[in-house]
């Protein structure tokens, strides 16, 4: 089978084959993944320079332009605003390598980056892996960057033409599959984010709770240091590593000053995958305190590949992934969160049971072989329809 991925249209997404960001990692894994069952896969995407290499039998076709987002500030608007149009370019170059590779499957997984392709005539397939255009996360997105009051219904327009042109589509989790389909749409199909479970393990515990992702208001890191200013005198050996980057880290800075915790902090800036990939395989406890995960967070399931106990906050991103008390603990307020982080940190015993619990959790349901089994069955069926 001919599979062709188009990814996401920027230079930041599209750092194939070192993907760096959620969605790109997941396309590189399955594309990665199928290419080696035989596949003739191909990941279409931006690049500085025009061209194409092969890697890991994945063949990598770049498209090259100049734009505002190349060298804007990310999270500027005047980025977020060349971003779309950057998307929106890409998009309608990738047709004609789409019509030259003539696959039999096309992959979306950017609502922009996907517009044009969605209306090619041939088997499409588009991986939903944020969902942040339907009513219940408007409020959210606004609040999140005052942007979004335009941007929200652009987004939305351009989701909704591409949902109604694919013959399948992918979500993450169980809530947006239901939603879905309550509101009409037929041909969803719940496929889980997967891991590359061989290069993440547990090589000891370092005495530190490990954050990782972006620093903004959804995020909610500021919560996480307040519990940890709580309890950190009864931890005297436990440290907090926030590492991230984004609107409030100034905000977060400020707050570990406030408290009093600067000796018992440290805040990194993005790390190079493989440094935090080692990095949580050293730390104690993995927290999200996000209020919304609206698809299926790997940092989660990254951690609990790592064989790492994972405190997360209840919602619909992480309520398919943690079985509580089991494989982890999800919580609903910041008592919650201080009573799990203390019940962890005080038992050596119970933080290596509830990690061997999330990494055989990982391995039987979330490793990428498991994940491309059901692209599979996704892809010949809708060949077959």
């Amino acid at each position: 089978m001919r599979i062709a991925f188009v990814g996401n249209g920027t230079l930041m997404a599209d750092t194939y084959p070192v993907p760096c960001v959620g969605g790109s990692i997941q396309t590189w894994g399955l594309a990665s993944e199928l290419a080696k069952r035989g596949h003739d896969v191909y990941i279409i995407r931006r690049n500085r320079l025009n061209g194409k290499t092969c890697v890991d039998n994945v063949t990598i076709v770049s498209i090259s332009f100049s734009s505002i987002d190349a060298w804007t500030p990310h999270f500027s608007y005047p980025y977020f605003l060349g971003t779309l149009f950057s998307q929106l370019y890409f998009s309608k170059k990738s047709i004609n390598l789409i019509e030259h590779i003539r696959p039999d499957v096309i992959c979306l997984i950017d609502r922009f980056s996907g517009f044009f392709p969605s209306y090619l005539n041939v088997a499409k397939v588009y991986i939903m892996h944020v969902a942040e255009t339907f009513d219940f996360y408007k409020s959210h997105s606004i609040y999140a960057n005052k942007l979004n009051s335009i941007m929200f219904f652009i987004k939305k327009f351009a989701e909704n033409k591409v949902l109604s042109q694919v013959d399948k589509i992918v979500v993450l989790n169980t809530f947006i599959e239901k939603y879905l389909k309550k509101i009409g749409y037929e041909n969803v199909y719940k496929i889980p984010n997967g891991i590359d479970i061989p290069h993440f393990s547990n090589t000891m515990d370092n005495n530190f709770v490990l954050y990782a992702g972006r620093f903004d208001w959804n995020k909610n890191v500021c919560n996480l240091v307040n519990v940890f200013a709580q309890i950190h005198k009864s931890y005297p050996n436990y440290r907090l590593y926030l590492v991230g980057a984004g609107p409030e880290e100034k905000k977060i800075k400020n707050l570990v000053s406030e408290r009093g915790i600067q000796s018992r902090v440290k805040i990194f800036p993005w790390l190079p995958r493989n440094k935090l990939m080692e990095l949580m395989s050293r730390c104690s406890v993995f927290v999200l305190p996000s209020l919304f995960e609206a698809a299926n967070p790997v940092v989660v399931l990254e951690a609990m590949a790592s064989a790492k106990p994972v405190i997360a906050r209840a919602n619909m991103g992480t309520v398919d992934i943690i079985n509580h008390g089991v494989n982890g603990y999800l919580y609903n307020n910041d008592e919650e969160l201080r009573k799990y982080l203390e019940k962890l940190l005080s038992d050596d015993n119970l933080r290596g049971k509830i990690g061997c619990n999330a990494r055989r959790v990982v391995e039987r349901e979330y490793a990428f072989s498991k994940i491309a089994d059901k692209y599979e069955e996704l892809f010949y069926n809708t060949l077959l329809k």
